[in-house]
């Protein structure tokens, strides 16, 4: 992203001012619900009529109608395997002679399966009570303030929104598109019937991916913070073409107020990262149960290689999707912290100015500040990972890659014992 850093100096000098504000403001009872307004202009904004269909956004009778929804299909999952319809039974009984099980079995697998799908549609339900928590929150509040008001940050914020809803309805049509095509050649008795008695089950699908949509908005909105720091650290040696000039240009109390605000910045990730924590650890629950689910059919499945294998691959497809969705928190606390050969990072360009010439009073200011830089942790938080980085997500998903084809040796092997 490459934004003016004349425009994030000058916004920069004001967050510790609008904080204070948002402070003062957070004192009235409707400044919660001023939050959730904000928040929905800016989705309004981005993706026009069709923002009613973001639950953590939309109008308390909207998300309402959301919880109710989810919760009809929750009780009819629970309810479909006691009531037993004929479809249902003849379908089952065609499924076990396909994968080579017996009835009994089948229906267990199928029953389980339908209460394993519950709990996670009532999982769903808290991550969208969770998520408009949220954005309800004064860190939420202060970063969308700030991007507001300045054009170029707010059209971005703007658009990274926009691209993320797409790419959600995207894989939601991708997804259904894939089980219309499963149940077409699953050579199943009631197909159509089976699909259309299914189709609620998208619902829970779809409240998935508005967190992905959730998880980028946060991310966006907490780099504008960080590009302003960044930019503001970057001026600090612009309009220096000789030695000389940086030393009249940086005096004392110049390093010192640079650390102070870095001080803010590592406090307004932290209140980010509390405020999205739970939305974020509901999600990453969700993703595991839906992978532990998957594996678990694909253990039943075992006389028919290809289900099997299919479903082992479904559930790699869920992990790294859990995994790519925290890749836009990792760049921000690459960009704090990073110390990787070329890449970029607030330590790398503060270790620029280490061979620059400073006062003596100067040069201790700027230890001290390279002190702090080096011993402080910024960047995002998540409590079962602790700082999301680039390095980290990366070896999750090789770890993925590497069990992968041990995963497929052990399913095609299950069928042929029999």
């Amino acid at each position: 992203m490459s934004l003016d850093p004349a425009r994030f100096m000058k916004k920069a000098m004001s967050i510790a001012s609008l904080q204070n504000c948002v402070d003062a403001n957070a004192l009235h009872p409707g400044f919660e619900d001023q939050n959730a307004d904000i928040v929905r202009k800016l989705c309004k904004e981005a993706i026009g009529p069709l923002a009613p269909s973001l639950a953590w956004v939309c109008s308390r009778r909207m998300l309402a109608a959301h919880l109710l929804c989810m919760t009809a299909v929750g009780l009819y999952a629970i309810l479909l395997p006691i009531l037993s319809p004929r479809w249902l039974e003849e379908n089952i009984a065609a499924e076990a002679t396909r994968v080579g099980s017996d009835l009994a079995k089948q229906k267990g697998v199928f029953r389980v399966s339908i209460t394993v799908l519950s709990v996670l549609n009532f999982m769903c339900m808290a991550t969208i009570a969770l998520a408009r928590k949220a954005i309800k929150s004064v860190a939420i509040n202060n970063l969308v303030l700030e991007t507001w008001k300045d054009k170029q940050a707010h059209a971005h914020i703007v658009g990274v929104f926009r691209q993320s809803y797409e790419m959600s309805a995207w894989m939601l049509s991708l997804v259904i598109a894939i089980y219309a095509a499963i149940s077409s050649l699953s050579g199943l008795p009631n197909k159509l019937l089976f699909l259309f008695a299914w189709s609620p089950a998208f619902l829970p699908v779809w409240v998935v991916l508005q967190l992905v949509a959730f998880v980028r908005l946060m991310a966006a909105l907490s780099l504008f913070e960080v590009e302003a720091y960044y930019s503001e650290l970057e001026a600090t040696g612009s309009g220096c073409a000789e030695a000389q000039d940086f030393m009249t240009h940086v005096t004392e109390g110049h390093w010192l107020r640079l650390l102070r605000r870095h001080q803010e910045l590592i406090q307004s990730l932290k209140n980010v990262s509390r405020a999205i924590s739970s939305t974020v650890l509901f999600f990453q629950n969700v993703v595991a149960g839906a992978s532990l689910l998957l594996l678990w059919v694909a253990r039943a499945s075992q006389h028919d290689a290809m289900s099997a294998s299919g479903y082992v691959l479904l559930a790699f497809i869920v992990l790294c999707s859990g995994i790519v969705a925290m890749l836009p928190l990792a760049s921000i606390t690459d960009l704090c912290q990073s110390r990787r050969l070329g890449r970029r990072s607030l330590l790398y360009l503060a270790d620029k100015y280490s061979g620059w010439p400073m006062t003596a009073p100067v040069h201790a200011e700027y230890m001290r500040f390279m002190q702090h830089l080096n011993t402080r942790e910024a960047g995002m938080f998540v409590p079962t990972m602790g700082l999301v980085t680039r390095s980290s997500l990366c070896q999750k998903i090789m770890f993925y890659v590497k069990v992968l084809p041990l995963a497929l040796a052990v399913t095609m092997g299950w069928w042929r014992r029999g």
